[in-house]
C-alpha cells in the first residue's frame, strides 16, 4: 500500500519501479549533497560508495552523516579530526560498525571510508589527508577494537586527535 501512495505521489506508475528507483537514487544524492530534491527526470546515478553508505551505515549514522543523539556518532563536519593522528586514523576503521561490516570487500570498504572523510568530513578533514587503500583497510580490520566501554575510548582518541590536528 506504501509504495502504491509513494509511486502516485511522484506521479508514476505501478509498472515503473526502475524509474521509482531512479526517483529515490536522485532524492539521496540531493540530500548526500545538502541540495534540494528535485524533479524526478534530474535524477542521478549513486555511485558505489555512496550506495554502500546508504544501505550499511545510513540507518545509523544518518542519511547525510547527521545522527540522532544517540551513542551513535555524527560523521558530518566531524569525522576527519580522527585522521589527525595514526591512531585516530586507525581507531575509525577498527570499530565494530566498520571492521565487522557487511562491506566485505576491502576497496568496497574503503571506497566507503573515503565517502565518508572527504564528502561528509568537511572542514573536519585536514588538507593532505590521504585516502584510505584496501590493503590498509584489509591489515586495520583484522584487529577489531574489543572494549567494553567504547564511549570512553572514542572520547580519548578523540581527544589525542584532535590535540594534533593543525588548525
Amino acid at each position: 500500500m506504501r509504495h502504491t501512495l509513494f509511486r502516485n505521489v511522484l506521479g508514476l506508475r505501478a509498472q515503473r519501479p526502475a524509474r521509482l528507483k531512479m526517483c529515490l537514487a536522485g532524492a539521496m544524492f540531493a540530500v548526500l549533497a545538502g541540495g534540494a530534491v528535485t524533479h524526478p527526470a534530474a535524477a542521478k546515478v549513486l555511485d558505489h560508495a555512496t550506495t554502500n553508505y546508504l544501505t550499511h551505515c545510513g540507518g545509523c549514522h544518518g542519511i547525510q552523516g547527521i545522527s540522532a543523539r544517540t551513542f551513535v556518532p555524527v560523521l558530518r563536519d566531524h569525522v576527519g579530526t580522527f585522521t589527525c593522528s595514526a591512531e585516530g586514523r586507525a581507531y575509525i576503521s577498527r570499530v565494530p560498525g566498520v571492521s565487522m561490516s557487511l562491506i566485505r570487500d576491502d576497496q568496497d570498504l574503503a571506497d566507503v571510508m573515503n565517502f565518508v572523510l572527504f564528502r561528509m568530513g568537511g572542514a573536519s578533514t585536514p588538507a593532505g589527508t590521504k585516502p584510505f587503500t584496501a590493503a590498509e583497510i584489509h591489515t586495520l580490520r583484522a584487529q577489531p577494537i574489543s572494549t567494553t566501554d567504547l564511549l570512553t575510548l572514542r572520547a580519548e582518541v578523540l581527544a589525542r586527535a584532535t590535540a594534533q590536528c593543525p588548525r
